[in-house]
């Protein structure tokens, strides 16, 4: 299989379900929607940090929602060693590096050498799991983060979401877009569980995307 997305990106295996090329088709057309509604513009090629990211069955719907921003730089970080080696498998970005690595995302203020990063993305953030270690991982996600850089998040559940919101805003992030989309697919194993049932927008205090000030644009939960 060859798929390219966006300009460079290369998708080289296939999803083990099809209900999966659904579900990121689905995100992408949601990220792309608050990309352009948020002006998310980045001069030149994009660094991107995606945490937790396991298979990272995500890293196509991002490369097309940011189009035509090229990325230059992509690093996904997950502790499961299996999940990582499949996404070293299914993505490939000629003429840009893309590493998928086994690690823990709280402690990439240990990394070495990494660029600040314009996006950086976590996907099903898992905050009733280890709330003290999320915490931890937020904060670092936000020092790590180039000026007026995004922090995306997305959640199964609408409680763990508003935790997630509260730890960062108690980090001094600013919440500028939280959406509610619809056609989330529902998860049998837990109730009130959903595939990117909700997903939120952040950025450091006090900055902005342009010269235009925007207006935190919240959610409110259905159930």
């Amino acid at each position: 299989m060859r798929h390219d997305l966006g300009e460079s990106l290369i998708q080289r295996l296939p999803f083990g379900h099809p209900v999966t090329a659904v579900d990121v088709a689905r995100l992408e057309s949601i990220l792309r929607e608050a990309f352009v509604a948020l002006r998310f513009h980045r001069p030149g090629s994009l660094a991107v940090l995606n945490l937790a990211c396991g298979r990272a069955d995500e890293t196509g719907a991002l490369a097309a929602a940011l189009a035509p921003m090229e990325i230059a730089r992509y690093l996904g970080l997950d502790l499961r060693d299996g999940t990582i080696e499949e996404a070293r498998k299914r993505w490939a970005l000629p003429g840009g590096q893309i590493e998928f690595r086994a690690g823990d995302g709280s402690a990439i203020h240990r990394l070495e050498q990494m660029p600040a990063w314009d996006l950086i993305f976590i996907r099903h953030q898992n905050f009733y799991h280890d709330p003290s270690r999320w915490d931890r991982l937020f904060g670092n996600a936000l020092s790590a983060l180039a000026p007026s850089g995004l922090l995306v998040c997305t959640s199964y559940f609408d409680r763990e979401h508003e935790l997630m919101k509260a730890s960062l805003r108690t980090r001094g992030a600013s919440l500028l877009w939280d959406v509610c989309p619809p056609g989330s697919r529902p998860l049998f194993d837990a109730p009130g569980k959903s595939v990117d049932r909700r997903l939120a927008f952040f950025c450091n205090s006090c900055e902005r995307l342009d010269d235009n000030p925007i207006a935190a644009r919240e959610c409110i939960p259905t159930e």
